[in-house]
């Protein structure tokens, strides 16, 4: 399918206009649809009826022709009654930027709340379409559908459309309970929660897979890692323990620009999991040219989650193949990385921990009979739950202050074991 895109640019869009087709050919290449031209006009606003002026349309018209275009892909979302109107005059396929964004989704769920969240932000999309985009669709629903008295078409196919959400909307309820209840069961048992954000295709799922590796998790723990747009439309919760200490690591769904509204509002319960994180990693793409865009859209995502004030460590992932070497986040901490060359890994876990390590480590400890100061220290300091003297020293179970945990580190069973 050869396909031609079609972009406006208005004053004071945040988003640049090559940037922003640039992204919308990805999105279709993901699709596998073959992109032969692209075409934008600087406007105030959108046309009502057209989304483009006339002229530009004609322009459009002889495009089509010139380059053999099978469809027409926009860059914003169209009203049912724009669909209408260009592809009337234009006589060829209509999509718009959201619809592009759900078939991807939709191609690419793994899970059953991912399908779900899907499924319902493209009925909410095809709901006042129906009319429009009844060929572009299978048959909703298939056979066995009864007209009511008097009833149209396209009132059958809206009837079952919203039975459908409703169903979808209560599932997801049901969904949404069981995994609060998970999350109160990890906060009872004071696992902080580090989740990962980030623009899509920036490395989340890959840094992710660093992190277990380090930690020496086993293979089928693993997430999956693409280079492509959308590789993980799922939260993906993965315990993670370093130097003794435990956290749940959180993968999350990648953010892009313009968004379909109903998939945002879809995906927010997808994203509780961020508004509980004890901390967050905003992993950033440092070989791309449109950084400072891709920041700006996670930012306003987190904003809407209001978890804009938790705390969060900025990684310029893909140092290794870095457009800018100043790139910097003042006054916010951040970090050099490569997932490749393992850059500051180190360095970025035990930032982690200084965040989500608890202020007591429970440790088996065997302090030798010439090492009384430190007996002493454990007695005094320490809540023990079980002594005992053997041949080599004093052997304790015990709960220590984590700023003392580094003088008896040595002594540590799991340690000396090591």
């Amino acid at each position: 399918m050869r396909a031609l895109l079609v972009g406006i640019s208005l004053e004071n869009d945040p988003y640049d206009i090559d940037y922003s087709l640039a992204e919308l050919k990805s999105l279709a290449e993901a699709l596998d649809i073959e992109v032969v031209e692209k075409m934008y006009q600087k406007l105030e606003r959108p046309n009502a009826k057209t989304y483009v002026g006339s002229g530009k349309l004609n322009e459009i018209i002889i495009a089509i022709h010139a380059y053999d275009i099978d469809v027409l892909i926009f860059n914003d979302e169209l009203s049912p009654s724009q669909i209408r109107n260009i592809e009337e005059l234009t006589k060829i396929e209509v999509i718009d930027r959201s619809y592009l964004i759900l078939k991807i989704f939709e191609q690419r769920s793994q899970t059953k709340e991912s399908y779900l969240e899907i499924k319902l932000a493209k009925d909410l999309y095809l709901l006042p379409r129906v009319q429009f985009l009844r060929e572009k669709e299978d048959r909703i629903g298939g056979g066995g559908l009864t007209k009511g008295k008097g009833e149209t078409q396209k009132e059958l196919d809206q009837r079952h459309l919203r039975n459908e959400i409703v169903r979808i909307k209560d599932e997801l309820e049901r969904l949404q309970k069981m995994k609060s209840l998970q999350v109160e069961k990890r906060k009872r048992n004071d696992i902080p929660i580090v989740a990962l954000v980030g623009y899509t295709n920036a490395g989340k799922s890959t840094t992710m897979n660093t992190i277990l590796d380090l930690c020496g998790a086993k293979e089928e723990k693993k997430v999956l890692s693409k280079d492509q747009l959308f590789a993980t439309l799922s939260t993906f919760n993965r315990k993670v323990t370093y130097n003794k200490v435990d956290f749940m690591l959180v993968d999350t769904i990648g953010f892009v620009s313009k968004l379909p509204h109903n998939l945002i509002n879809s995906f927010y319960q997808t994203l509780e999991e961020v508004k509980n994180a004890d901390l967050i990693i905003h992993v950033l793409d440092s070989s791309s040219p449109y950084i400072n865009s891709q920041l700006m859209v996670v930012l306003n995502v987190l904003y809407s989650l209001n978890a804009n004030k938790i705390p969060t460590i900025y990684l310029f992932n893909k140092w290794d193949k870095t457009i800018n070497p100043n790139l910097s986040m003042p006054g916010a901490k951040s970090l050099y990385y490569s997932n490749k060359t393992k850059e500051n890994l180190n360095e970025l876990m035990n930032i982690i921990l200084e965040y989500v390590t608890p202020s007591t480590i429970r440790s088996k400890i065997l302090i030798p009979y010439s090492k009384g100061d430190l007996a002493n220290l454990i007695e005094v300091n320490c809540h023990i739950y079980e002594k005992e003297y053997q041949a080599y020293g004093t052997y304790y179970d015990c709960e220590i202050p984590m700023k003392m945990y580094s003088i008896f580190h040595e002594y540590d069973l799991d340690t000396m074991v090591s």
